[in-house]
């Protein structure tokens, strides 16, 4: 008998629910960039027969990931016959006493695959011979001709050096840098995009936040249309809006990299609020009588958030002493107190011996945080989200240029939930963004 009804379905997929295991991943990079650069094409003198300078022969960024616009300069190629040094001498104008401690970046051009020996000579500026000089030596093994970079750390001893090596002075430096190939191999070496820095430190350029316990990950992609005159309608392009909402439990100690206002500020010592009881003793100042209380680990930097009261009071309002401020002692009341500039807090006489509760900016080592819109152009965000099908298929999204729109703020006696507003905007080859399905 021929079925009438139509009872039978094409199998079809859901979206798995969130699950705690699952993470919203950021990369927060920012491209690494110095103050003190030299063109290799300004050498003092080199180390061959001939040199050239091509100033369309650039190396990748090596140091950058998916780094912004290229920062690095042309390449001096140094020719000299095979199994000879090649090299080339650079003076770098800069105070060296703040990268005496630092590192130093640049970029060799290999002819072929082989073993070179690589010697970089820094002396100071006006030691022309380099005759108090110190020695960085490296053996690179070239697998294919191209480009190498190289890390020069100062803060690190040197394996040789000359006379009474070099001191760091305001003036500069010279830098020399030779490669001894094999002597098989003809020496036509490449110098380029020689950097300086003050610290290794200026490379933590690339960090990974991670938001996990995910509540929820929401949005929506809005386009607009657009009525045409003729064959029909289509969309605005321009109206193009991608914006994501992301709320977790937890995130990584690093999330406040998140915040497009905030970066690192200079400061090694700070201070919090700190609360104390402390007994009033008595003290004689130029033939006046005070009470007073030592607070040695009292930051005298910071002028406010000082304030006291009577421990023992039962009138709360009458138990609160004011504070006088001024750098020189003075006669105050039984109602006033003074913070003297070596931590010592001046009281009238008559609270000798009693119980006084001070609230003071105490003096701590901190790591030290600034907000403010420097950081605003030179952070960049990508994120990656990987939901899963019910059929165990991956759909891992990467939006490699997002925008933090919101950042979470909020305390409360909760449990403390971070939520961000994220726009989507395009990347530098025009996709919003990109989507790998996986099948494992």
């Amino acid at each position: 008998m021929t079925r009438c009804s139509n009872d039978t379905l094409i199998s079809k997929i859901g979206m798995k629910s969130l699950n705690k295991l699952m993470e919203v991943d950021f990369a927060v990079l920012t491209d690494i960039d110095s103050c003190v650069k030299v063109n290799t094409k300004n050498y003092i003198d080199i180390n061959g027969t001939s040199a050239v300078y091509n100033v369309y022969n650039t190396p990748e960024d090596m140091f950058n990931c998916l780094a912004e616009g290229c920062k690095n300069s042309g390449t001096l190629t140094v020719m000299n016959p095979s199994g000879l040094a090649a090299g080339a001498s650079f003076g770098v104008n800069a105070d060296a006493t703040e990268f005496a401690a630092g590192v130093i970046t640049y970029y060799v051009h290999f002819p072929t695959a082989g073993v070179y020996h690589l010697e970089t000579v820094i002396s100071d500026i006006a030691d022309q011979n380099q005759s108090d000089s110190d020695v960085y030596q490296k053996q690179i093994r070239v697998r294919e001709a191209g480009f190498q970079p190289v890390v020069i750390d100062l803060s690190k001893l040197p394996d040789a050096g000359s006379g009474m090596g070099w001191t760091a002075s305001e003036n500069g430096i010279i830098l020399r840098v030779n490669v001894v190939p094999e002597s098989s191999i003809l020496a036509t070496v490449g110098f380029s995009s020689i950097y300086v820095y003050n610290s290794i430190e200026d490379f933590e350029i690339n960090d990974v936040v991670k938001i996990g316990c995910i509540d929820e990950f929401a949005g929506e992609l809005t386009v607009d249309p657009v009525e045409a005159s003729c064959f029909g309608a289509g969309y605005d392009a321009t109206s193009i809006a991608i914006e994501r909402t992301l709320t977790g439990k937890s995130a990584s100690a690093n999330y406040w990299k998140l915040n497009p206002l905030m970066s690192k500020g200079t400061q090694t010592s700070g201070w919090l609020i700190q609360t104390a009881e402390k007994a009033v003793s008595a003290t004689t100042i130029d033939g006046l009588e005070y009470g007073y209380v030592q607070l040695a680990d009292m930051n005298m930097d910071e002028c406010a958030f000082t304030t006291a009261a009577i421990a023992d009071s039962c009138n709360v309002t009458e138990s609160l002493l004011n504070r006088v401020n001024t750098p020189a002692i003075v006669e105050i009341n039984e109602k006033q107190f003074i913070v003297l500039a070596d931590g010592k807090i001046l009281f009238h006489k008559s609270l000798v011996g009693k119980e006084i509760v001070i609230s003071y900016p105490k003096k701590v080592d901190v790591e030290h945080f600034v907000g403010n819109e420097d950081v605003l152009d030179a952070r960049r965000v990508r994120m990656s989200f990987t939901q899963e099908q019910t059929d165990g298929v991956k759909q891992n999204y990467v939006y490699n240029n997002v925008l933090i729109t919101s950042f979470p703020g909020t305390v409360n006696n909760e449990e403390t939930t971070f939520e961000f507003t994220i726009s989507v905007q395009r990347d530098k080859n025009g996709n919003f963004f990109e989507m790998y399905r996986v099948a494992e």
